[in-house]
């Protein structure tokens, strides 16, 4: 292993922690646990990776995204994995977009139907009485929305993106380098920052008006008394079933473990090669360094549905890792 790579602080489930288990007394710990809600251990993590996160992602995609943002830093690499939140014009924009194809996909046909029969039953001359009812709602609302929503096609491939719209704020990053994990204010500024061996994940349960459980993941400060965790669940999509919040769990040890190698994942495949556990590992083994990139969207479509079948059944996490006895 690389010692001169990684910090001290880094996590190592081969190495040997002296934790207190005991937690503060008001904290966000002890008040989701009040709930029902569960704490997932430590555990010696699988190379299983969860199908659910960065499911909007295909093999296509990234290579375009490559070629046309060839310096674009990816949210998951080899160091670091960043969630952000995006800025208030980015999510008005996309509300935009969204009104923008359904003007184009719904109204347009019916309002130019609305205009055909005007034209037939009016009197005078067909395309007059037409284009006298249908120019002015299609050059003032229907080629606005057409626009809008093209761009936001052209953005999602990569292309035409502007700055204004793009940018955003740290919401979390979690650190393989440096086993660090830091939550951000809504300024973008440090609320706290800990080894990730001090926090504890947390399956918070909540019923909804239903009757249904909804769920979510977080990881929780075991000892500074902040109310405030860190949300895992946004790394996916909501409400997934407990073992798939199971297998998150275990590919955020995974990747924060400088004794196992990267998860095998797409997002992260480009850039495994720079980790130095990752990189030894796979010239051992002979990994394909574009197995997951050079699929078609059908064949990454069917591999993770693979996945999926395989994992049935199957433990979704290592051994429990008792990190408060001092296990090696």
């Amino acid at each position: 292993m690389n010692r001169e790579y990684y910090q001290d602080t880094a996590f190592n489930s081969k190495k040997r922690y002296l934790l207190s288990p005991q937690n503060n007394e008001k904290n966000l710990l002890k008040k989701v646990l009040k709930s029902g809600s569960r704490k997932l251990p430590f555990s010696n993590p699988t190379s299983e990776i969860s199908t659910r996160v960065d499911t909007e992602n295909k093999p296509g995609l990234i290579e375009r995204l490559r070629k046309t943002k060839p310096n674009l830093e990816p949210f998951w690499g080899h160091q670091e994995l960043v969630i952000e939140r995006p800025n208030h014009w980015f999510q008005a924009y996309y509300l935009l977009s969204v009104l923008g194809k359904s003007a184009i996909w719904l109204f347009l046909p019916i309002f130019t139907l609305v205009c055909t029969l005007y034209a037939v039953v009016e009197n005078g001359s067909f395309i007059e009485n037409f284009i006298l009812v249908f120019l002015p709602f299609f050059q003032w609302l229907f080629l606005p929305a057409g626009l809008i929503w093209l761009q936001a096609i052209l953005m999602d491939r990569g292309y035409w993106t502007p700055t204004w719209i793009m940018t955003s704020k740290k919401v979390f990053t979690l650190n393989r380098k440096t086993g660090m994990v830091t939550l951000y204010k809504s300024n973008g500024k440090v609320r706290y920052s800990h080894p990730i061996v001090e926090f504890d994940c947390v399956l918070v349960s909540i019923p909804s008006q239903q009757g249904l459980m909804n769920y979510n993941l977080m990881l929780a400060h075991r000892y500074n008394g902040s109310m405030h965790g860190i949300p895992l669940s946004t790394l996916t999509t909501p409400n997934e079933s407990v073992s798939e919040y199971y297998r998150i769990w275990n590919m955020i040890l995974c990747y924060m473990d400088i004794s196992q190698p990267l998860p095998d994942c797409l997002i992260l495949e480009e850039s495994r090669h720079l980790d130095p556990v990752t990189a030894e590992y796979d010239k051992k083994v002979g990994r394909n360094p574009r197995y997951w990139r050079d699929m078609s969207e059908e064949e990454y479509k069917t591999s993770l549905e693979v996945i999926r079948q395989r994992q049935q059944g199957k433990p979704e996490t290592g051994p429990e890792l008792n990190i408060f006895a001092g296990a090696i």
